[in-house]
């Protein structure tokens, strides 16, 4: 009878340590917990008396989650671009970032020049071939590029469900794009994909660049505008590839 009691004793402190670790904003493993505290001929205290470090702890594993999450998010885009140079459309000279222009975060810097094959004027696209920039500025070992949320980027883009109507996108103050120069009779609209046109003899046609997400015109004005979000979030680019060749 004193060992039945005792241990329905030991089950009703577990629930109040539980609750009290819950408020508290604490998860753990019930499995581990229960099996920690009713395994033969002892009682785990530490539910009574957590770590006093317990909340830096749980802070670090977040961290190194985070951590892991992105490792692993480059190594997919690395086997992507792979898997992309592979198809021998084009070639691609796959780099990595160094850093960001302190001054203007549109400018990055890559560990890829012309020793790679890289030039001025080449795109730069993501492990998907989507478009996200183009080199300004190559180096022997390393190079600038801009994004085309950069303010000063200009690229000739097509639209539309076949892709026969023509623009010109342009960066804008933040992550949105400007699409101009579209007929007033042309009709886009807001989903319609945003592709690089076949003027650039070194971009190649058809790369995605963003999608419409509204549309301005006026009866008064020749051409409509509208506003192009990019694919992908910019701000957490990892590996890219230079298309140096078509």
């Amino acid at each position: 009878m004193l060992r039945q009691n005792l241990k329905f004793f030991l089950i009703f402190i577990t629930i109040i340590a539980l609750f009290v670790l819950f408020k508290n904003g604490q998860i753990f493993d019930l499995g581990v917990i229960f099996r920690k505290s009713f395994s033969p001929g002892q009682f785990n205290t530490s539910l009574l008396n957590p770590p006093d470090n317990i909340e830096e702890e749980y802070k670090n594993l977040l961290v190194a989650n985070n951590q892991l999450k992105e490792l692993e998010k480059e190594n997919n885009e690395l086997r992507e671009l792979l898997e992309l140079k592979n198809k021998d459309e084009y070639n691609l000279a796959v780099v990595n970032i160094l850093s960001r222009d302190p001054v203007n975060r549109n400018i990055l810097i890559i560990d890829g020049g012309r020793d790679k094959g890289i030039a001025n004027g080449q795109v730069v696209v993501v492990s998907n071939g989507i478009a996200v920039g183009k080199i300004i500025d190559a180096g022997i070992d390393s190079s600038k590029l801009r994004l085309l949320t950069d303010h000063f980027s200009k690229l000739a883009v097509k639209v539309g469900d076949d892709r026969n109507i023509s623009g010109i996108l342009s960066g804008s103050l933040g992550l949105v794009m400007d699409l101009s120069f579209i007929p007033q009779e042309q009709a886009i609209k807001k989903g319609d994909i945003v592709v690089t046109a076949d003027i650039d003899p070194k971009i190649p046609s058809g790369l995605i660049v963003g999608q419409i997400e509204d549309v301005e015109f006026s009866q008064e004005e020749l051409f409509k505008k509208a506003s192009v979000l990019p694919i992908i979030n910019y701000e957490v680019l990892f590996t890219l590839a230079v298309i140096t060749d078509l």
